[in-house]
């Protein structure tokens, strides 16, 4: 059986602010409303005890954005397979002091095992080794900051975040050559949390990207990073600023995450669809639509459903056979105007999923 603790998300909202705690029970804690904004849920009954002999599973996450339900039902899938109590929480936005917070709650709690995202090269190293030496089964999933495999040893499943950027910023030149047939010209990379890991990594490959496409077909387009909001009226103020200023220089706009969505609705209030390429990383709804209306060329995803279930996979590995875990790249899959029916549909099964299970209203 399964119970969620905590169920927050607004589908038509691109950031809601969500603090989900599941355990393998079908019970829905419901979550009051006040106005229009989704307030984080209470639990509706006393949470009931973990069988005899059940293993206990807990996740966290740095930033429990829209991005993570598929990973949060990947997990839910797997749990339902394995017969575990399982929980995935998070903070309702990128808060690394909350994360840790929390990670030390659960250890405390004293699971079988946990997986943690570890977004900075050095705040991380503390709770996840005191979970090690608590004898608690360690996994990194979506985020792992340089140096901390090498001082915890912990497996990693998740996105190779500087070869997406390669990948990206190839493909956004592409894009820039069929919308405004120049061969120079400025791509801003947006950044929604500046020194976030993997955020600064895919712009990083992002550059690299585009001096590969430089190199190959001769054109000298350049790069220029731009701290943003995940807040998209924040974000789009912060790119019709930069639009208005630079518009005779700007050819396209490469995001680090999912703001390319909040750039293609900008566009086609604006009459701008097809002025310049758009292009970024993640599989979220407001994006989708986007390649499916033509006002964002392509995302970038990362499989986060993987994250959550091969993350669990790896966990009961060493569990219940002994092994020890070992790296998983969940890939960088480019999603355009071929393949986008295609990947709404699949993407929508998820969707259905987190409803089902109330994580989704």
């Amino acid at each position: 059986m399964k119970k969620i603790l905590v169920v927050v998300l607004s589908v038509a909202i691109m950031v809601s602010m969500l603090f989900i705690g599941t355990s393998c029970k079908k019970e829905a804690a419901v979550a009051e409303e006040a106005a229009e904004e989704a307030a984080p849920a209470e639990e509706a009954e006393e949470e009931a005890p973990v069988a005899e002999g059940q293993r206990r599973v807990v996740f966290v996450t740095h930033d429990l954005n829209p991005f993570f339900v598929p990973a949060v039902v990947g997990l839910y899938d797997f749990a339902d397979l394995a017969g575990w109590d399982a929980d995935f929480m998070g903070p309702a936005i990128h808060d690394t002091e909350s994360t840790i917070e929390m990670q030390y709650s659960v250890i405390a709690s004293k699971p079988d095992a946990v997986a943690f995202t570890a977004v900075d090269s050095e705040a991380f190293i503390k709770p996840i080794t005191e979970a090690q030496e608590a004898g608690i089964f360690v996994v990194l999933f979506n985020t792992r900051a340089p140096g901390v495999k090498e001082r915890t040893g912990v497996a990693y499943v998740g996105q190779e975040f500087i070869s997406a950027g390669n990948i990206a910023g190839y493909e956004i030149c592409k894009y820039v050559e069929k919308h405004t047939g120049r061969k120079d010209g400025k791509i801003v990379m947006s950044n929604f949390a500046p020194g976030h890991f993997a955020l600064e990594a895919r712009n990083l490959g992002g550059s690299q990207g585009v001096e590969r496409y430089n190199e190959e077909f001769g054109t000298s387009y350049v790069t220029e990073d731009l701290a943003t909001s995940s807040d998209e009226v924040e974000a789009i103020a912060k790119f019709e600023a930069k639009w208005l200023a630079e518009s005779d220089q700007i050819v396209g706009w490469l995001s680090s995450e999912f703001t390319h969505g909040f750039i293609g609705n900008w566009a086609k209030k604006e009459g701008l669809v097809g002025r310049f390429a758009v292009g970024g990383y993640d599989l979220v709804d407001n994006v989708l639509l986007g390649i499916q209306d033509g006002s964002v060329d392509f995302t970038i995803g990362q499989n986060p459903y993987a994250q959550g279930f091969l993350t669990a996979a790896l966990i009961y590995q060493g569990l219940e056979a002994g092994y020890p875990a070992s790296d998983i790249d969940t890939g960088a899959e480019i999603v355009d105007s071929t393949n986008i029916e295609d990947i709404i549909a699949r993407e929508a099964k998820w969707v259905e999923k987190g409803k089902e299970l109330g994580i989704i209203k």
